[in-house]
């Protein structure tokens, strides 16, 4: 019976090497049996309009369960297509809900970089969230903020309706850090350095680079 079983989320758009770092990290860290890792579908956070579920999901299978020479294991990894076939938003509360009954269980792990977790408290049912889930952050660096969650105490949640910083580090006071490699790498960074025609075979894995190139994505000339 499954006991440990991680959920990693993010719009992947597209996946690049600090995913596949956290994945792999997540997978070793917390001895987990199993990583779902979930595209986003229609995200109500979003401003901008994501590149095609297609395209998308290719390069999710290619960057997490792909052939590689590089020694990461992809068997207990699940490309989990949820929330891309869920119609409307789509909501993390509501795939915690689902996995959770496919787990009954299991311990579940949600997994999120550093930028999520700052963002954390203004997440649909966040409260529910901790309660269901064990929050796992990763940094892209190192700062301020992992420091003072680990530190907050009932004090800064009193006060926590006035400063938002507060707020945020009670939501997430009971969280735990992954010793992950710091990749200060985004998905915008990627998009923007492909439109300017840089290289980004450090960014992304190899296969994911090829599929890129392949279907022109991401290229003002496209």
């Amino acid at each position: 019976m499954i006991k440990r079983v991680g959920i990693l989320g993010g719009a992947f758009d597209p996946p690049h090497l600090a995913h596949v770092a956290l994945a792999q990290s997540a997978l070793n860290e917390l001895e987990l049996e199993v990583l779902h890792v979930v595209p986003t579908g229609q995200a109500w956070h979003k401003t901008r309009e994501l590149t095609s579920v297609t395209d998308r999901m290719a390069m999710v299978r290619l960057a997490f369960t792909g052939h590689s020479q590089d020694g990461r294991s992809s068997d207990k990894i699940c490309i989990d297509e949820r929330e891309i076939l869920r119609s409307g938003a789509s909501y993390t509360i509501d795939t915690l809900e689902e996995i959770e009954c496919l787990y009954p269980s299991a311990q579940l792990f949600l997994i999120m970089g550093q930028d999520q977790a700052e963002s954390f408290t203004t997440w649909k049912a966040h409260e529910r969230i901790v309660q269901k889930a064990q929050v796992v952050i990763a940094s892209r660096r190192v700062g301020e903020f992992s420091q003072g969650s680990k530190s907050t105490n009932r004090t800064n949640r009193t006060n926590s309706s006035t400063d938002p910083s507060l707020e945020q580090q009670a939501a997430l006071r009971d969280a735990i850090y992954l010793n992950c490699p710091l990749m200060p790498i985004s998905a915008t960074e990627v998009r923007a350095s492909i439109e300017q025609g840089l290289d980004v075979s450090q960014l992304v894995p190899e296969l994911v680079l090829n599929y890129i190139q392949q279907q022109g994505l991401y290229s003002k000339f496209s």
